[in-house]
């Protein structure tokens, strides 16, 4: 077989495209070079001023933070410290809101751990706020604004008598009959009413009293707050609901020379009609009051549910009609 034959390509130098030639770079003109040094020193003085401002907030962040933590433990102050607090529970408070080391007067987290410290405590029903003063260095001082919960009265569960306050709610701090006895006395008007016969333990602290008696209680605790009612020691709710009797007085009286005032159903009760208003119950014992200078008109009971009050001795009665 003959041999493939070479397949040759010759190119034509002559056909190919001359490369175009740059045009001569004019040179930059004096305008154009001074325009050029001041956007670059323009540049640099930037960037020398942000590195300035960047240096600069960094040493003095050091600084504050230096001067501005405290040397000790800040104290804590309580703001419009209500009149019925005990230097005990103030006490209380303050220590359980300082902290344990000093602090970075500029730390606003250890204000909001203060606040959530605060709303956990039974005795505070709000806080209001939470902040730093400077009394003799930066921070120094811890303001605490609270609404706080007081208390109106004594519950008696068995052989402990647990405060309450205006809601039903229980408080952290129970007496003992002794104490009872000391705080109470019956020649003198009561700083707190007792609420006896109630059926339901105590919730733990910071949460309502469980069953409607200990609130029924604190609705007469409000009722005779007047000093007129100043013999009026103990808030008995053994019967309230009728749960020993449906035909005896749901809540009882007892005053201080160990006789009962049988008052009936809870002020807030809605059938009215079943017994008197409150209005002519109140009206009925200030009247006893003017008549014999005591509430329970000098009998061992006095009864006001009815149109007129019943007394054991009928000549003692007042007639008050409806």
């Amino acid at each position: 077989m003959p041999a493939a034959k070479k397949s040759t390509r010759t190119v034509d130098s002559t056909s190919a495209k001359p490369r175009a030639k740059q045009p001569p770079r004019e040179p930059m003109s004096p305008e154009a070079k001074a325009r050029a040094r001041r956007i670059a020193f323009h540049c640099l003085a930037t960037l020398g001023f942000c590195g300035f401002c960047a240096t600069g907030f960094v040493v003095s962040q050091r600084y504050v933070d230096r001067i501005a933590r405290t040397e000790q433990p800040p104290a804590v102050k309580l703001v419009d410290r209500p009149a019925w607090m005990t230097d005990t529970l103030a006490n209380q408070i303050m220590a359980s809101v300082r902290p344990n080391t000093p602090f970075n007067a500029a730390d606003h987290q250890m204000l909001v751990d203060r606040a959530t410290i605060l709303s956990a405590n039974p005795w505070i029903k709000a806080v209001r706020s939470v902040r730093r003063t400077y009394e003799n260095g930066p921070g120094d001082v811890i303001e605490v604004d609270c609404q706080y919960r007081a208390p109106v009265a004594l519950v008696r569960w068995q052989d402990a008598y647990w405060y309450v306050d205006a809601e039903g709610v229980r408080l952290p701090e129970k007496l003992s009959a002794q104490q009872v006895t000391t705080l109470i006395k019956p020649e003198k008007s009561p700083m707190f009413r007792i609420i006896d016969g109630v059926a339901l333990a105590p919730a733990s602290p910071g949460k309502p009293w469980p069953g409607g008696d200990v609130q029924a209680g604190i609705e007469l605790v409000g009722l005779l707050a007047d000093p007129s009612y100043s013999e009026i020691l103990k808030i008995d709710v053994s019967n309230f609901g009728g749960r020993v009797s449906a035909n005896e007085s749901q809540i009882n009286l007892v005053t201080r020379y160990n006789t009962e005032v049988r008052w009936g159903q809870p002020p807030s009760a809605k059938a009215f009609f079943v017994e008197q208003s409150v209005v002519r119950k109140l009206d009925v014992l200030h009247q006893a009051k003017q008549k014999t200078g005591r509430i329970d008109l000098n009998q061992p009971w006095i009864d006001l549910r009815f149109d007129n009050a019943t007394v054991p001795d009928k000549r003692a009665s007042i007639d008050t009609g409806r």
